[in-house]
């Protein structure tokens, strides 16, 4: 409804740890207003609760593959910083968990 294309995120990762390319990192995203020309954009299936409240439901499968996917993107993109969308956009509540934390070693 929003005229996309195509996914605007560059990646979508599934409960079960399965890893799905969406755009080519080549590929302006579509996943965060106001950043999209220079950020990379990721998902995870999930981050709301049975009842619909926002929270982290990332299974370890995810967290598994979201590190290893960090950790391929620091390779290739070594000054880029690890954010959430709530960083870059107060309204937002996703992810459900604090990424600049989790990933501030990486």
């Amino acid at each position: 409804h929003r005229g996309f294309k195509d996914i605007g995120y560059h990646f979508y990762i599934t409960r079960d740890g399965g890893i799905h390319r969406g755009r080519s990192l080549e590929r302006i995203g579509a996943h965060c207003k106001n950043h999209n020309r220079h950020s990379v954009g990721i998902c995870y299936e999930g981050g709301l609760s049975a009842g619909g409240i926002p929270a982290d439901t990332r299974t370890l499968e995810q967290k598994a593959t979201l590190l290893a996917l960090l950790r391929e993107l620091r390779a290739v993109l070594p000054e880029a910083i690890i954010v959430g969308h709530r960083d870059l956009n107060p309204l937002k509540g996703c992810p459900c968990f604090d990424a600049v934390k989790e990933y501030e070693g990486l």
